[in-house]
């Protein structure tokens, strides 16, 4: 998957919760909609050795990780760890022509969606969370990210 797939920079900003239907399709919002429909998707469990979530990179933040992991040397260990999990676990996924998105059996199970979604972006990426999952770790985290913001001198 090449980053000059679809260079039109999208927003991911929002939270929606979606039904996952017998197919496990989940719809993605229009406005976060690549404007090609051959764009894949990266997706991949998250945070990795915890799976709570999946996370939806597009072409350009994939093409971003991709270039960090291949500046790591290839006889570093920790690495090949690294891309022996993300690739292993990761799928490119495009939408189907009405917006959805067709989870991977192995990956909704990880993140434990079953019938319900609820997407939430971040900004150049986004997340699909089981929705008591997404509550319960959503819990405080305006706070968090009220005090992360001071920190940034805004």
């Amino acid at each position: 998957m090449s980053a000059t797939q679809d260079q039109t920079l999208t927003v991911y900003s929002g939270r929606f919760r979606h039904g996952i239907d017998g197919s496990r399709r989940v719809m993605v919002p229009s406005k976060w909609r690549p404007k090609s429909g051959k764009t894949e998707l990266a997706i991949l469990p998250w945070p990795l050795g915890e799976q709570q979530f999946l996370l939806v990179l597009p072409p350009v933040r994939w093409s971003m990780l991709l270039d960090r992991l291949n500046e790591m040397s290839l006889s570093d260990d920790q690495a090949a760890v690294v891309e022996r999990v993300i690739g292993g676990s990761s799928a490119h996924l495009k939408l189907d022509k009405v917006g959805r998105l067709c989870l991977p059996e192995e990956l909704a199970d990880v993140a434990g969606l079953r019938k319900e979604a609820v997407l939430v972006g971040r900004l150049n990426k986004f997340e699909i969370w089981e929705p008591s999952r997404f509550e319960e770790k959503n819990k405080g985290n305006e706070a968090v990210a009220a005090a992360a913001i001071k920190n940034l001198n805004l």
